[in-house]
């Protein structure tokens, strides 16, 4: 039996390293390749939660959370060439608050005008906070990232507690839908659950609408959090994923447990069914996910997701059905709320990007800002070895 097993794990490897072979010239523009550097801190800050949008041009404006910098801000990137090579171009920092832009970054550009800003806008967000509060507020940038401005408060909790009963609110998500812009958060501020996902219209930038659930689950203590969303184009549904943690349990061997909902609009995502997403009823992602669609790969082509914890993604093929996921091999590391990109003009390029886990951070690893652009079509074709998290 351990002869086979090691004659197993050599097969994997072997055709792992024909998926991803090696590329010695460095990272060539609009190409392949592995863990190619962003930035790496000059000190002891930590890279984490990284956050992109990709602009008309297919230019890439990115950024990270930072660990260890009182107050915080958010580094923002540019690549002109698919990640190839990579351009500091500005902070994106609290103008108004003096807490500083703590966690969670999140970036949208713009497809049309609103609010007297025009297309091409870039828009940031991310998590202010301090013993007094969090509060999740709007910025825009009118010249491609170079300077911000704040533009409105979105939504105020208490002060950063992840104990249910306080009142806090986390990790935002910008979308422009049609005429408005959607901020998606993580919301522990309503008495009947311990925490929810919900979202907030505006259709000026300036003034928010009210409160509108997206997961609101009956048991008190499930706590689904850090909302991502894509859109599915054969089938015209957008597809939510979100952790799930209630207590200390587990589920698939997770505790962190990756859940998704289907709809006809993202403004509709409380009126649906909250699926559990598992491999073969064995194997689920863990923590943080994050989703993507591309035409390739079918009829209905390829929903992607990524968890905090595996080199491997997780695919479905057929519209999201659930008992049609799998998992494949990338050369790509875990991070802490990995974020990953499928090309718009690229649809065969899946961009995975880099940083530390939440493990790393707390064991004071300090990994550079990266990325890791490979073919989807590889990808899915890549060994399905599942490899506990």
């Amino acid at each position: 039996m351990l002869v086979t097993a090691v004659a197993a794990v050599t097969s994997l490897l072997a055709l792992t390293a024909q998926a991803w072979p090696h590329r010695p010239y460095g990272p060539q523009p609009w190409g392949y390749f592995t863990n190619n550097t962003i930035w790496q801190p000059p000190g002891k800050e930590t890279v984490s939660y990284p956050r992109y949008t990709e602009l008309a041009d297919g230019t890439i404006i990115a950024t990270s959370a930072l660990g260890g910098v009182s107050p915080g801000y958010f580094p923002i990137f540019e690549s002109k060439d698919g990640g190839a090579h990579w351009t500091y171009i500005s902070n994106l920092t609290d103008q108004v608050n003096g807490w500083g832009m703590s966690a969670q970054p999140a970036l949208e550009v713009l497809s049309k005008p609103i609010g007297g800003y025009p297309a091409g806008t870039i828009l940031g967000s991310g998590n202010s906070w301090s013993q007094n509060g969090t509060r999740i507020d709007l910025y825009a940038s009118t010249d491609i990232g170079r300077t911000w401005h704040f533009v409105s408060h979105i939504a105020n909790g208490t002060a950063p507690n992840t104990t249910n009963g306080a009142h806090p609110i986390w990790e935002p998500k910008l979308l422009q839908y049609e005429d408005v812009v959607v901020a998606y958060y993580s919301d522990q501020r309503d008495p009947l659950h311990g925490q929810k996902l919900s979202h907030q219209v505006s259709y000026d930038l300036k003034s928010w609408g009210p409160v509108v659930n997206d997961v609101a689950l009956p048991l008190y203590e499930a706590r689904p959090g850090m909302t991502n969303i894509a859109f599915i184009a054969p089938i015209k549904k957008w597809i939510l994923v979100h952790e799930t943690p209630i207590g200390n349990s587990s589920s698939y061997g997770v505790n962190y447990p990756v859940h998704y909902v289907m709809a006809d609009t993202p403004l509709e995502f409380g009126l649906n069914e909250d699926i559990p997403l598992v491999v073969n009823n064995q194997t689920a992602p863990n923590a943080s996910p994050y989703v993507v669609w591309s035409p390739l790969g079918g009829e209905y082509g390829t929903i992607v997701v990524s968890d905090a914890d595996r080199m491997q993604v997780f695919t479905n093929q057929c519209g999201g059905d659930r008992n049609e996921w799998e998992i494949h091999e990338t050369p790509a590391g875990a991070v802490y709320s990995r974020a990953i990109q499928i090309f718009k003009k690229r649809p065969d390029h899946l961009a995975i990007y880099g940083g530390n886990t939440y493990d790393d951070s707390a064991a004071d690893v300090h990994k550079p800002f990266s990325i890791t652009v490979v073919n989807l079509l590889q990808v899915l074709k890549a060994p399905q070895g599942v490899i506990p998290a």
